[in-house]
C-alpha cells in the first residue's frame, strides 16, 4: 500500500471534502481524487460515501483511517527516535520538586546526576498542589512532593516522616513558658505564639493537620501568615519577624540560624510526608527505582 495516498486518504477524512483536503495539501483537486480512487480499487473497498456537502468514511473507511493514524504516529516516532540517536540528543526528564522539601531530596537529585550524566533534567519547584494537577495535565513524568492528599489518583513510593520541627524567632524568648534550653517545646506552647504556618494553594494538606492537632488540645493558634515555602519562612524570622514555625527537620539547618532557635517539639505529630508520586498511566522512571534500591535517605 503507497503510504503517499494512504496520507490523502487521511487528510480528506480529517477535513470531510476533497477540496478542503486538497488545499490543505497544496494540490489540485482531480489528482486528489484519482488517489482515492486508486486506493479504493486497490482494497476493493469503498472508503467513503457522501452525505450532504461532506463525504463521510465507511465502516471500512473508519478501520484504515485508524490503523493509518497508528502507522503515521509509528513513522513519526521513528523519526524522532533516529534522529535523536544519530545526534547523541540527552534524555529529557520533567521532575517536579515540591517547595516542602528541597533539602530533602537534594541527595537524590545529585546522585541521579552522578550516575547518569547523560539525563537532563528539566526540575519544576512549585508547591505540591501544583504539581499534582501538573502531572494530571501530563506536564510532568514524575514529582517529588508531599504524599497526595488522594492518594487513590496517583501511583506513588511513600518515604519515612520528617519529623517536626519548631523554629522560633529569639526575640519570642520571654513570651514562652517552656525552658527553652532543654532543646524540646510542647507542642500546644508553640500555639501560643505569632504563627506563620505553611498552606497549600489547594486542597487540604500539612496547615489542618497543623491546626486540628492544636484544636484537639484546646488551642486556637495565632496564625499570623500563611507562606508556601520554608525557605522564605525561614528567611524572615532570621530577618527579625517576631513569630515561630513548625517545619520539616530536613529543611532546617540551625548551624545556619543566629536570631533563631530550633527545638524539637513533643509530642511531635507526623505530618511531613515526602513521596515520589506519579499518574497511573505513566511508567516509573528506571533510574530513579534504581537509586532508590540503595534505600533512601541515603545513609
Amino acid at each position: 500500500m503507497d503510504l503517499k495516498r494512504l496520507k490523502y486518504f487521511c487528510k480528506v477524512v480529517e477535513h470531510g471534502s476533497i477540496s478542503q483536503a486538497a488545499r490543505a495539501l497544496n494540490m489540485a483537486q482531480p489528482p486528489l481524487s484519482r488517489r482515492i480512487q486508486e486506493l479504493e480499487e486497490e482494497l476493493n473497498a469503498s472508503l467513503f460515501v457522501r452525505n450532504g456537502n461532506r463525504i463521510e468514511p465507511t465502516d471500512a473507511g473508519n478501520f484504515l483511517y485508524r490503523r493509518a493514524s497508528d502507522i503515521f504516529r509509528q513513522i513519526e516516532n521513528t523519526t524522532r527516535e533516529t534522529i535523536q540517536i544519530a545526534n547523541r540528543e540527552k534524555r529529557l526528564l520533567r521532575i517536579g520538586l515540591t517547595h516542602l522539601y528541597q533539602s530533602y531530596f537534594k541527595p537524590l537529585f545529585l546522585e541521579l546526576y552522578r550516575k547518569h550524566p547523560e539525563i537532563e533534567l528539566r526540575i519544576s519547584v512549585s508547591d505540591s498542589s501544583n504539581l499534582e494537577e501538573q502531572l494530571n495535565d501530563g506536564l510532568l513524568d514524575l514529582a517529588l512532593i508531599q504524599k497526595p492528599y488522594q492518594p487513590e489518583c496517583f501511583d506513588y513510593i511513600a518515604f519515612e516522616p520528617v519529623k517536626l520541627v519548631a523554629v522560633i524567632n529569639k526575640a519570642l524568648a520571654g513570651c514562652m513558658s517552656s525552658d527553652i534550653n532543654s532543646g524540646t517545646i510542647p507542642y500546644l506552647a508553640i500555639g501560643e505564639l505569632p504563627l506563620v504556618l505553611l498552606q497549600r494553594s489547594r486542597d487540604s494538606g500539612i496547615y489542618e493537620m497543623l491546626f486540628d492537632n492544636f484544636s484537639k488540645g484546646g488551642v486556637n493558634p495565632n496564625v499570623i501568615m500563611h507562606i508556601a515555602q520554608p525557605g522564605v519562612i525561614i528567611d524572615w524570622l532570621e530577618s527579625g519577624l517576631k513569630a515561630a514555625t513548625l517545619l520539616p527537620e530536613s529543611e532546617v539547618d540551625a548551624s545556619r540560624l543566629e536570631n533563631c532557635f530550633v527545638l524539637d517539639v513533643f509530642p511531635s505529630p507526623q505530618v511531613f510526608f515526602p513521596a515520589m508520586v506519579k499518574t497511573i498511566d505513566m511508567p516509573w522512571l528506571q533510574e530513579f527505582l534504581g537509586l532508590l534500591e540503595q534505600g533512601y535517605p541515603f545513609k
